[in-house]
């Protein structure tokens, strides 16, 4: 059966609806990917398949997320590991050193440097799915990206938190089914604004 497209008003809502139950299946897809590399050799590249094919949202295509999240993990599968699997490891260095420092003035420290680093690493995957560049260049342009305008990066963190939090207080059982899809979402549409246009994906 032939899809229908709605166009004006109606199309522009119906567009913003569909987002909930996208974000849903994609973080279902992000737990699975998750689990198929063991947990420790899933995470990073759940995570940048999940940036891939929302990203491809963004560009006004209509990824099939099913076939795109695998194919892109795959292609991530070894890559990943280094390229965001290390950072994402360097956090829990950062969380030992705040656990470390607690009931001493360099807590205050450790806790802005640890909130400024989870800002920035938010971003990297955008920049990673976006460019595809080595590792070490891909941490020194999502820093450029990420505080060419910190007050869109600290905005995204701030309300990453806040919805995340407030998930946690109000509807804990709905987590499963928009984190992190919801963060990687906000995380892409704050990256793209500094990416080099037109894209090369």
């Amino acid at each position: 059966m032939p899809e229908v497209e709605v166009r004006g008003r109606f199309g522009r809502l119906y567009g913003w609806l569909d987002w909930p139950a996208r974000l849903a299946g994609l973080n279902l897809l992000w737990i699975l990917g998750v689990l198929a590399g063991l947990v420790v050799g899933g995470l990073a590249p759940s995570t940048l398949a999940l940036y891939e094919v929302l990203r491809g949202h963004l560009r006004g295509r209509s990824p099939r997320m099913w076939r795109d999240f695998w194919s892109a993990w795959r292609r991530h599968l070894l890559s990943a590991q280094v390229a965001f699997g290390v950072p994402l490891l360097t956090v829990w260095v950062l969380v030992f050193y705040l656990l470390a420092a607690r009931g001493t003035p360099l807590v205050y420290g450790m806790a802005v440097l640890l909130s400024l680093y989870l800002a920035t690493l938010l971003q990297l995957p955008a920049v990673l799915v976006h460019m595809e560049p080595a590792p070490v260049r891909a941490w020194l342009v999502t820093v450029e990206v990420a505080w060419r305008r910190p007050a869109g990066t600290l905005g995204v963190a701030g309300l990453v938190v806040v919805l995340v939090a407030g998930g946690w207080f109000v509807t804990p059982a709905a987590l499963p089914f928009f984190v992190p899809a919801l963060p990687a979402l906000l995380a892409t549409m704050a990256a793209r604004r500094g990416l080099p246009q037109p894209e090369v994906k």
